[in-house]
């Protein structure tokens, strides 16, 4: 197995994905291009300009120079050149955070490590927030667009030309007409189209790069043969040095690319043989590095010749370097015409290609090498490098994004002679969202190989391994906790004596199956020994993002919230050094916003809550970030505009879970209809709902255990049957309490008085409350009080002067939350969409984004903002986000 660790290979494709975050360097002298610059800069005034012109048209170079000017003028120009590899969305926009990072530009979120995936969405949004933080004028520069031109990734660039802020300036360099929505962007005004006609060398720079005087005679004849085509201009002035200025350049028929093959096959006759046979072997990649290079010519003097061509071909042969290491790439015009020469002998192309192959997977560049095993039309080495392909390692090294970016390069018929790569699709297929499917697929692939047992590429074992854990991975995702997960986990672990990342990947997800079952000494303890596992492996960084995580949620549920605040701020604190992955920090923003309504019972926190549960994507949120958000979520909607708000809000999810295939949250969901039906009056649907829940505690996780508990100890207590409730409400005590469970023992304490005062036991009912109070007042928890209303209110009035002092201070605070009307009857409070609004308004989104956000109009939220201002008497963003949260 190839370990994600930080080794040579890792480090030689992260710079061969850095190299490509700068212009490429020109060693000879080139006029400046002044029409075009100041084209450029005049663009600028609008958010998206399109340089589109074919081959040799001198986008790059012009747009180089641009950059050189911008960033000397301290503007933050940030360069992407677009690689036919990058047009997976996910890679797409994680090359963009790349170059806004390397121009200056903070990045945040944004900057997902290669570790794991974020959601296309979440990336996008996370990018726009950071580029609203930065008050600088900021210019996005992507060459070779054409490259990535396809329909997702248009779809993203639409959406950025949409919502960009004003400051930001966003540039396409391409070789033909994007497949954008020019003809909408232009009606909006705010894309500007640089064509051919304007990218010619006028006649002073005709002048300038051939180092002729204004005035020169010959000037007339050279523009006529090559129209002011850059690459022209230059391949002329090649040939003219060569070939001296008594040599007459023959006639054309007046197609300009006529003139350039020409002169390209006369600059190209005109080099040593060795140096056309290092331009024939190299033209089939993008950009070569030395070692490249040597090995698929087999020779070791590559970087001293391309050194040498470099100085004779100054402007077609270019430079790049990140961190001191070189690599070269072929102009256009002249890389088509060393392919073409090529093409004669087939035979050496394929072992080109066979060398490269084999090369870029060695280097962990595998979408790449899959493409030259292709180009090879060498299959049976194809099957057998995929056969083996240790694709879980590469999905914890570089994400799903690369999981997809290879299967897009594998030809259709080695993916159905492959079942491992069948079970690489299905994990791409999951962290897509699509768990039902995933999960069907993958039992396809069970039935077809005999139980994960037929690899027809000899591979059988390492088939069994992967299709148990991803078995495993799928069904505690989508069906939750079983008693059957524990022999489940042994016998992937059985499969697996001497691979110690399966043996991780099955503790951490026990670590989750603790969680929901809510055992969570157990989760601490396996928590542990992940950790220690991932750190043996070498693959912490990976690891300790994801255990933070675990961290935060174990603390959360063990009701230690001071110590889930810490951990979860400590989680964001690490948000500038290096990126943590969107997903983790919305746990994180998710918990501290949970842990203030637990608190305090505020609406605004529960509008945080939503905010951060959004961050995650269709893929990434699992069973413990639906119960902690939703029950939140659902109770203020109850709160501000009664049952019709929460029963809609609890269908929408439903039906969205059910899209997926998320099957584990579904009992959560009726448990929560059956509370809120029972609030409204509806008693005998509350009843009816309640009643068909299980609460078996080995097959129920504990978070909806506890809801259907307090549903059915509810409509006990509606219908008189008050033996009944205090059963369920000793249950939830003692479940609580053996648990380690605070916020469970402390809602089971004020569901049994409440019991015991309807059973007109006044001292019963008021010990049980002060037991409530006494558990929850070091944590200073309120909601589980504040959520049952007046009768709660009775009681603690009761016990008021009994507490000692520190928990008579949280029965006052108890007091004063109950004794506040719902705001939801109040004219100047604010309504679901306005709260919604405040809440992005504390995440630091401009008016743009949240439009983007929410589905609507910039205008649209600037007339909420004002209703906003007005009911809350502020008349800033920052008043009404302090405002909302004192309220």
């Amino acid at each position: 197995m190839v370990e994600p660790r930080e080794t040579e290979p890792t480090g030689a494709r992260e710079r061969a994905s850095r190299r490509r975050l700068r212009p490429p360097v020109q060693r000879a002298h080139l006029a400046e291009r002044a029409l075009v610059l100041r084209s450029l800069d005049v663009a600028r005034a609008g958010k998206l300009t399109i340089v589109v012109g074919p081959r040799g048209y001198g986008k790059s170079t012009a747009l180089g120079q641009w950059w050189h000017r911008l960033s000397a003028q301290g503007i933050a120009a940030a360069w992407y050149t677009a690689s036919d590899l990058d047009r997976e969305p996910d890679v797409f926009l994680e090359m963009i955070a790349r170059a806004l990072s390397a121009a200056g530009i903070e990045m945040g979120d944004a900057m997902r490590p290669k570790t794991g995936d974020s959601p296309l969405a979440i990336m996008l949004d996370a990018i726009l927030l950071q580029l609203d933080r930065d008050p600088r004028p900021i210019v996005l520069i992507i060459d070779d667009f054409d490259r990535v031109d396809h329909p997702g990734v248009a779809r993203l660039v639409e959406e950025m030309a949409d919502a960009l802020p004003d400051r930001v300036h966003l540039v396409l360099a391409t070789r033909r007409k994007p497949s954008l929505a020019v003809s909408v962007l232009r009606t909006q005004g705010i894309v500007r189209i640089i064509d051919p006609a304007e990218l010619r060398l006028s006649d002073a720079e005709l002048a300038a790069a051939l180092g002729l005087p204004a005035d020169a005679p010959e000037l007339a004849a050279i523009a006529e043969q090559t129209e002011g085509w850059p690459v022209a201009v230059q391949l002329y002035r090649l040939w003219r040095g060569r070939m001296g200025d008594s040599v007459r350049m023959p006639r054309f028929s007046g197609q300009v690319d006529e003139v350039a093959d020409y002169l390209a096959e006369q600059v190209f006759g005109m080099l040593p043989e060795h140096f056309q046979t290092l331009l024939t072997d190299l033209a089939p990649f993008d950009y070569v590095e030395a070692s490249l290079a040597d090995h698929v010519r087999d020779r070791r003097d590559s970087a001293a010749l391309l050194e040498e061509v470099e100085a004779e071909l100054p402007t077609l042969v270019q430079r790049t370097e990140y961190e001191g290491e070189p690599a070269w790439r072929l102009h256009p015009l002249l890389s088509d015409y060393a392919q073409a020469r090529l093409s004669r002998s087939p035979d050496h192309a394929a072992r080109l290609h066979r060398r490269a192959a084999d090369w870029l997977w060695r280097q962990q560049r595998y979408a790449a090498s899959v493409r030259h095993y292709d180009l090879a039309g060498d299959r049976a080495t194809m099957v057998e490098t995929l056969g083996g392909i240790p694709f879980i390692s590469i999905f914890l090294a570089y994400g799903a994004g690369e999981l997809r970016a290879i299967l897009r390069e594998t030809p259709p018929e080695v993916l159905e002679a492959l079942p491992r790569l069948q079970l690489m699709a299905a994990l791409a297929h999951f962290k897509a969202g699509h768990f039902g499917e995933a999960s069907n697929w993958l039992h396809r692939i069970g039935q077809s190989t005999g139980g994960f047992l037929d690899d027809p590429s000899g591979c059988g074992k390492q088939l069994e391994l992967e299709g148990r854990a991803l078995d495993l991975l799928f069904e505690c995702y989508i069906n939750g906790t079983k008693p059957t997960r524990e022999a489940e986990v042994e016998a992937v672990r059985a499969l697996a004596p001497d691979a110690p990342l399966f043996w991780a990947w099955c503790e951490n997800t026990m670590i989750v199956m603790y969680q929901m079952r809510g055992d969570l000494h157990a989760a601490r303890q396996s928590v542990i020994r992940t950790r220690d596992t991932y750190q043996a492996l070498g693959i912490l960084p990976f690891a300790e993002q994801h255990l933070m995580t675990h961290d935060v949620l174990v603390a959360f549920a063990h009701g230690s919230l001071r110590a889930a605040s810490e951990f979860a701020a400590a989680t964001l604190r690490r948000r500038g050094t290096g990126g943590i992955e969107p997903t983790v920090t919305a746990t994180a923003r998710m918990a501290i916003a949970a842990i203030d309504y637990l608190r305090h019972y505020r609406e605004s926190a529960a509008d945080l809550v939503r905010v951060a549960f959004d961050q995650f994507g269709a893929g990434e949120a699992w069973y413990d970030q639906y119960a902690i958000s939703w029950p939140v979520i659902a109770d203020v909607a109850w709160r501000r505009s009664g049952l019709p708000a929460a029963l809609r809000l609890i269908a929408e999810l439903r039906t969205r879970l059910d899209n997926q295939g998320l099957l584990c949250v579904g009992d959560l969901l009726k448990a929560l209809e059956a509370i809120y039906r029972l609030r409204g009056g509806g008693i005998d649907g509350a009843e009816a709902i309640a009643r068909t829940l299980p609460v078996d505690a080995d097959h129920v996780p504990w978070r909806t255990r506890d809801l259907v508990l307090q549903a059915r100890v509810l409509v006990d207590l509606a219908r008189g049957r008050v033996a009944a409730a205090g059963d369920g409400a000793r249950t939830m005590i003692e479940e609580g309490r053996t648990g380690e469970r605070l916020v469970t023992m402390v809602k089971g304490y004020v569901l049994l008085a409440l019991v015991r005062d309807r059973l007109g036991d006044e001292a019963g009912a008021d010990e049980a409350m002060a037991a409530a109070v006494h558990h929850a007042f070091a944590e200073e928890i309120l909601s589980p009080f504040v959520e049952e209303g007046s009768p709660v209110r009775v009681v603690v009035e009761r016990i008021l002067g009994a507490a000692p002092p520190l928990e008579q201070q949280h029965a006052e605070t108890i007091l004063r939350a109950l004794k506040a009307k719902p705001q939801y009857l109040s004219p100047d409070a604010l309504n679901e969409r306005e709260s919604e609004i405040v809440a992005h308004l504390a995440d630091g989104a401009s008016n743009k984004l949240i439009a983007r956000r929410l589905g609507l109009t910039e205008n649209t939220i600037k007339f909420h903002l004002k209703k906003v201002y007005a009911k809350l008497g502020v008349s800033s963003r920052k008043g009404a986000v302090a405002r909302a949260q004192e309220k």
